[in-house]
């Protein structure tokens, strides 16, 4: 029961911050989901619990995941960083960093990776998360991931690949690479939108892995290259002249196919 109570308060608090974020007045919100302002005025207090339906309603109302409103502690992120998905909307709750001499970036080790997509959202599964200074990392919110296998050659497997947070799909530039959080799981590819079929376009650049798509909805977070930590060492050969050149010839064939794929002239 306490535990439901505290829920239900971090809920109400978590409304009222959205009100107030978008300037509304507890009757505007109400008239707008269609409930009594009485009844939203219990709501927002936490003396009563709110119904799924409700729930719903206010998560569509603001474009925020539901799992966002009812599990995450808004007054600890970023409520600017929201990307718009085509008619969808998703919120990446990113949070907010203390100012230091070097900012802190959370790493996801493979055996968190699963657990990272129902809990990309929630700033206390992100506190949980080991952490690393980066001093020559630039500007922005960066996140490392790990890289299994070989699609990304030359870069090697267990790799960790640091990524700035991208806000908006609009900011994000075809050919680049990105860590790619989706529904479907975590990947890191080189990124081609196609906004008219509502895709995005995974491409890697080993070519023996064939291009996929994915819904542009189920896209949770996009984490732009800034660079990768290995500590692997390679072999002499590894880097040859001739598995360059292959790597390049194939890196040209698969250019073309991506052209057809995109509408564009071979």
């Amino acid at each position: 029961m306490e535990n439901q109570l505290v829920s239900q308060i971090k809920i109400a608090r978590n409304i009222k911050l959205m009100r107030l974020s978008k300037g509304l007045t507890q009757e505007q919100l109400a008239d707008a989901l269609a409930i009594p302002s009485t009844r939203y005025a219990n709501y927002e207090q936490g003396t009563r619990a709110i119904p799924i339906d409700t729930l719903v309603a206010i998560s569509s109302y603001f474009h925020l995941a539901l799992d966002a409103l009812v599990k995450s502690d808004l007054s600890k992120v970023d409520l600017k960083g929201l990307m718009h998905v085509g008619e969808n909307r998703l919120l990446f709750p990113i949070l907010i960093k203390d100012d230091g001499k070097f900012e802190s970036i959370e790493v996801v080790p493979v055996k968190a990776s699963a657990g990272y997509l129902s809990g990309y959202a929630d700033p206390e599964f992100i506190e949980t998360l080991p952490k690393a200074a980066l001093p020559f990392i630039g500007n922005g919110t960066h996140r490392g991931f790990p890289l299994t296998g070989d699609s990304m050659l030359p870069i090697p497997d267990e790799s960790i690949i640091i990524g700035r947070f991208i806000e908006r799909m609009s900011d994000v530039k075809d050919g680049r690479t990105y860590v790619v959080v989706a529904t479907s799981g975590i990947a890191y590819k080189r990124v081609y939108i196609k906004k008219q079929e509502g895709v995005l376009l995974l491409v890697s650049d080993n070519k023996m892995y064939s291009p996929y798509e994915i819904p542009l909805e189920s896209v949770l977070e996009l984490w732009e290259f800034k660079c990768y930590i290995s500590t692997k060492e390679y072999a002499p050969d590894e880097y040859s002249l001739n598995n360059l050149f292959q790597q390049m010839s194939g890196l040209t064939r698969g250019i073309e196919e991506i052209k057809q794929r995109l509408g564009g002239k071979p």
